[in-house]
Parts: structure tokens; sequence; C-alpha cells
């Protein structure tokens, strides 16, 4: 599927995996816990501004990475295009007091390429506080 904005992918995500200090839960779409993470996302993405990604990702580095933080990756049923640039999921690093992120594209089962960015009015503290409070950490 093609979307005229990367927000409109949202509203096509089938599950969510959320990692907390490397540990990973998964949320299926209908849960409340995916609704809220989801709606929480929304809210928070709300009159961004989606800018040139700052950086590409290279899957190894990636993959390290989320062995601490906090993170979510939006996972499709199927392979979705934005910009030209295809993805199957897409991974979002949650921080405190971040004005805006890079959305990672997996695709083919890899973290690598050109990543797209959005810039937020707010920070994500919403956000970081929800995925934390959803998996009990």
């Amino acid at each position: 599927m093609k979307f005229e904005k990367i927000i409109d992918s949202f509203d096509y995500v089938q599950n969510i995996i959320a990692t907390v200090e490397g540990r990973e839960v998964v949320f299926q779409r209908g849960d409340d816990k995916f609704e809220l993470i989801i709606q929480t996302l929304r809210e928070v993405t709300q009159n961004s501004h989606e800018m040139p990604a700052f950086g590409v990702s290279i899957d190894d580095l990636t993959r390290e990475e989320m062995k601490s933080g906090v993170w979510i990756e939006l996972c499709y049923k199927e392979v979705n295009s934005y910009e030209a640039m295809d993805f199957e999921s897409l991974l979002i690093n949650i921080e405190k007091d971040w004005h805006g992120f890079n959305l990672i594209r997996k695709n083919n089962e890899k973290y690598d390429g050109r990543c797209f960015y959005l810039s937020l009015q707010n920070s994500m503290d919403k956000l970081y506080d929800v995925v934390i409070d959803v998996c009990n950490i």
C-alpha cells in the first residue's frame, strides 16, 4: 500500500512489538494496550512535520541499539511504500524529552537504509510513559 503521509500508515498496523531494555512484548490489533499505544502515537504525532532523516539505518548497529532503551516496532500485514521506499515495519526509538524521531524502515527482514523523520510539536514523554506502563516495566 502507498501512503500520502507516513502517519497515515498507523491505521494499518497489525501488531506492535514493544522492547524495553531488551525485553519484548507483542500487542495485537484489537487489544486494549495496542489501541492505547496507537492512540498515544497519533496524539504525539498530531501536527508533526516530516523532514529529511538525519541518517540511515545499518541492521547490525540498529539491532545492537535495541538491546537497551524503549522501542516500538509497528508491524504491517504487507509490504508498504512511502516516498518510493518500501517497509514491512517501522521501528521507533522512544526517548523522553525528544521532539522528533526517525522511523526506521525494516524491509526484507533488515533495518537497512534511509529512514523517515518526524519533527514533533511536543515531546515523546507521553508515549514513553504509556509504553513503559503497558509493558509492566
